[in-house]
C-alpha cells in the first residue's frame, strides 16, 4: 500500500464564532492506493486554480475487494459532494475504467464503500457502486438504464451526498441543473468516514487518468489555491464536527 499526504500543513480556513473569536481548523488531504493499486503507485497533483490531477492503476472498485487510486480527506455526519470531471482519459480496451466521487469506511480493500462514478465506454456512462458490508460483494445501478443517457463527456458532473446511513447520488451536465437522484442506497458507516475522488483503470498494468474541477463539499471549495511549495490553501464553510 502507497499512502501519500499531499498536503503535510492543509490549511482549512473556517469562520466559526466562538465567544466571539475566529478558529482555524487544521486538516489533511491525503492520497493512497487502495488494493492491487499499489502495485503501480499513481500520482496525484494540484494545480494553482485548483484542479485535481489523478492518475491510478488497480483491477476496479468492484467485487469484494477494490483497486483504486484514492485523494481525501476524514469527515463526519452528513455531506453533499460535487465534482465536474473536466479530463478523463480512458486506457484503450478498459470500457469500465471509473472515475468520480467515492465515501469509504477506510483505505482497506474490502471496506464499505459508495462510488458515484463515470465509466469509460461510449455505451455506458455514470453508475453507482456500493459494498454494505465489508468485505462483501459489490452491486451497481446504472443511470443509463434509467433512462439517462449513455456516454459520459469531458466537462459533466456528479454528485455524492450522505443523508445519516443514505447514499445518494446525481449528475447533470452543467453543474447547475441536476437530475433527481437516480439512486439512493442504505450503508451503516460509523464516523469519521472517508470522502473524496478516485480512478481506476481496471487494468493493473495500465493507468488512467482523470483531472477533476469544481469539487465542492457542503456548497464550498476545499481547494482554491496552492503554494509553489506545494501547500494548499483552502476554505470549508460549515465545519463538521470532528474534521
Amino acid at each position: 500500500m502507497t499512502r501519500k499526504t499531499l498536503l503535510l500543513s492543509l490549511s482549512i480556513l473556517a469562520s466559526i464564532l466562538i465567544l466571539g473569536h475566529s478558529a482555524s481548523v487544521q486538516a489533511e488531504l491525503t492520497s493512497f492506493d487502495v488494493g492491487d493499486a499499489a502495485d503501480m503507485p499513481g500520482t496525484t497533483d494540484i494545480a494553482a486554480g485548483g484542479a485535481i490531477t489523478v492518475v491510478g492503476a488497480g483491477h476496479d472498485a468492484w467485487g469484494a475487494a477494490d483497486g483504486l487510486r484514492f485523494v481525501y480527506t476524514e469527515l463526519s455526519g452528513d455531506f453533499d459532494a460535487t465534482v465536474q470531471i473536466s479530463y478523463f482519459e480512458r486506457p484503450a480496451g478498459e470500457d469500465w475504467a471509473k472515475a468520480g466521487l467515492m465515501v469509504r469506511q477506510s483505505t482497506a480493500p474490502g471496506a464499505k464503500n459508495a462510488l458515484s462514478t463515470a465509466a469509460a465506454a461510449t455505451d455506458l456512462g455514470v453508475q453507482i457502486t456500493w459494498r454494505q458490508d465489508t468485505d462483501g460483494e459489490t452491486s451497481e445501478l446504472n443511470f443509463w438504464e434509467l433512462g439517462g443517457p449513455t456516454g459520459f463527456n469531458d466537462g459533466e458532473w456528479i454528485r455524492l451526498t450522505r443523508s445519516g446511513n443514505d447514499f445518494s447520488v446525481s449528475w447533470s451536465s452543467d453543474g447547475v441543473s441536476w437530475a433527481d437522484d437516480y439512486a439512493t442506497v442504505p450503508i451503516e458507516m460509523s464516523d469519521p468516514i472517508l470522502v473524496g475522488l478516485m480512478v481506476t483503470s481496471t487494468n493493473t498494468a495500465l493507468f488512467c487518468e482523470a483531472v477533476f474541477e469544481n469539487f465542492i463539499i457542503d456548497g464550498v471549495s476545499p481547494v482554491t489555491a496552492v503554494s509553489p511549495g506545494g501547500k494548499l490553501s483552502a476554505t470549508w464553510a460549515g465545519v463538521k464536527a470532528g474534521l
